[in-house]
């Protein structure tokens, strides 16, 4: 039977990934706080450009709609 020893260099290693896991937490954080923009910052932008993508489609749906009546009484 294998005798089970722990040795420090386990645990060295252990705390070596830790404190690693531990930077790359604190660089998620920083980065969430500075570099993206939050659902609440979002928001107005997303419905100017939905207003102005929809205005443009129904406009080229209007005239494709027009076009079809013009034609079909000629």
């Amino acid at each position: 039977m294998a005798s089970k020893k722990h040795s420090s260099s386990n645990f060295d290693v252990i705390a070596v990934q830790i404190e690693y896991i531990q930077d790359a937490v604190i660089d998620i954080k920083k980065k969430l706080d500075n570099e993206y923009v939050t659902q609440d910052e979002f928001d107005p932008i997303k419905r100017i450009v939905y207003g102005l993508v929809s205005t443009v489609f129904f406009t080229v749906v209007g005239g494709v709609i027009a076009l079809v009546i013009r034609t079909g009484n000629l």
